[in-house]
């Protein structure tokens, strides 16, 4: 499989880092999780450094990866900051479909729309 890399600098911010902070993962850790095909590392602890310090960009495949690795879609990893508004977002994923009308409506009717 070909690699194709992904230049954030022309979409968005991502918040690989955050999210791994938030999942109480170290870079090792998040790197361990991460495999091409069973047994095989996808990065190492500094490919995951070099990424979240912008020195880097990832792969498409990379990309895919730290989010199943720390639970989130690829949107949310390049979208939404954890420190603002991932405690909210992990409670929505929770969320089963016969509450979810209700905690619907009630979301909307805190925000006042």
């Amino acid at each position: 499989m070909q690699s194709v890399e992904v230049n954030l600098s022309t979409m968005q911010k991502h918040y690989i880092k955050e999210w791994r902070k938030k999942r109480g993962l170290t870079q090792g850790q998040l790197a361990e999780r991460m495999e091409s095909e069973p047994g095989e590392p996808l990065m190492s602890h500094v490919t995951v450094s070099n990424i979240e310090r912008g020195v880097q960009s990832p792969t498409l495949e990379q990309l895919y990866a730290f989010a199943e690795a720390l639970n989130v879609s690829v949107s949310m990893l390049v979208g939404n900051n954890p420190d603002m508004d991932g405690e909210v977002i992990d409670l929505l994923g929770k969320i089963n479909d016969q509450n979810r009308p209700t905690i619907l409506a009630m979301l909307k009717a805190a925000v006042g729309d």
